[in-house]
């Protein structure tokens, strides 16, 4: 089967054209992984958080005990209180274990823990999770997606906190090597509803948190190289090169937006007859043509944006601002819309300014604030 361009779920390199990771890869593992670090991968929807976790799970395997678990596996009814979400978790733990060379004796004690009749706590699972981390062959790296599923519930700060105790004690008490939280928001700032309806704080227990200071988009070398090995299967006769910088152009290297646009033009373009030969689908003509396609379809990432700007109305009301007024905003990553802004990806730094993350969204956005003027 030849590879093809995906655009649902993780990619992977045996079935899908894709970036090279190896470079990202080795910047992870010798910046914070081999250096015991705990940080947060937060980036938009659709931006190759989880890619990025499955490629670097197998990148660790020969060093490390890899762990890794998905928070959407947990129900909203296993986040009630530290009981129900400790059964949960375990039990997702030792599903992660079994897919790996794991010790008999390190099965034998979380199988013990999820075969007690009586509830656990939080207390008692990490002293168990301190136990397995001392008597494993390897250090134990943990992985977590989709921590966002998790983030308003009291028994997730309860977690993240006795995770942080750990980590200071760590010299102490044997404790996880490294950990990894990956999600849209960065759990470090949110806001959460742990009391009342009306009474909130800032979440706090997750300061021990590397910066992560990776870049996840695409660059113009790498879509280059995704492209090249495309046209090695195909022969369009493409410019490789100049596809790859007017792709660029258009997407700033937004992960999904990149892959969009070669899906369409590879799968939907021929079907239009608007570009006669291969190579020409792959022009500007051709590119410009697969971004009206995706302007004009009902594209998840969208959905997502809109549904964020009207949770967020000084994130939406400064956009408009900047697209429709053509107002020049300061940049400040600590002002709370750009901050909520770069988060999400919509937002990016330009020439000491706030501006659009990429010109799709310029686009889009444009289009929605001057329909909603009609």
């Amino acid at each position: 089967m030849r590879r093809y361009f995906n655009t649902e779920g993780q990619c992977e390199p045996e079935i899908h054209y894709m970036v090279r990771l190896d470079d990202r890869l080795d910047k992870i593992k010798r910046l914070f992984i081999d250096r015991g670090k705990y940080f947060i991968i937060n980036r938009g929807r659709q931006y190759g958080k989880t890619t990025t976790l499955c490629a670097l799970e197998d990148y660790l395997k020969e060093d490390y005990l890899v762990v890794s678990m998905d928070f959407q596996g947990i129900s909203t009814e296993e986040y009630e209180n530290e009981f129900t979400f400790t059964k949960a978790f375990m039990r997702m733990f030792a599903e992660s274990l079994k897919d790996g060379e794991v010790p008999e004796n390190l099965m034998n004690l979380v199988n013990e823990f999820l075969e007690k009749p009586n509830y656990s706590t939080l207390s008692e699972m990490f002293y168990l999770l301190s136990d397995i981390c001392q008597l494993a062959s390897r250090p134990i790296v943990m992985m977590i997606d989709e921590v966002d599923s998790a983030s308003n519930n009291q028994v997730f700060i309860d977690f993240l906190a006795m995770l942080r105790k750990y980590y200071i004690k760590r010299r102490k008490k044997t404790v996880f090597h490294s950990v990894i939280l990956a999600g849209v928001y960065d759990i470090k700032n949110l806001k959460l509803k742990i009391r009342s309806d009306g009474d909130h704080k800032y979440n706090s227990p997750w300061n021990i948190a590397a910066e992560f200071d990776i870049e996840m988009a695409f660059s113009v070398k790498q879509i280059t190289q995704m492209l090249e090995e495309y046209e090695k299967d195909y022969h369009t006769g493409m410019d490789v090169a100049e596809a790859a910088k007017e792709i660029f152009q258009y997407t700033s290297g937004y992960p999904y937006l990149v892959s969009s646009i070669c899906k369409i033009i590879d799968e939907k373009m021929p079907q239009y007859g608007k570009v006669s030969e291969n190579r020409d689908l792959w022009g500007r003509e051709g590119i410009a043509e697969a971004v009206k396609i995706i302007l004009k379809s009902n594209v998840p990432l969208f959905d997502s944006m809109m549904k964020q700007l009207d949770a967020y109305a000084d994130l939406r009301n400064m956009i408009e601002e900047i697209l429709y007024l053509g107002r020049q905003i300061s940049f400040s990553p600590s002002e709370k819309s750009i901050s909520l802004g770069l988060m999400f990806g919509f937002l990016k730094e330009e020439n000491g300014h706030a501006a659009v993350a990429n010109r799709i969204f310029e686009m889009y956005l444009l289009n929605f604030f001057i329909a909603e003027d009609i």
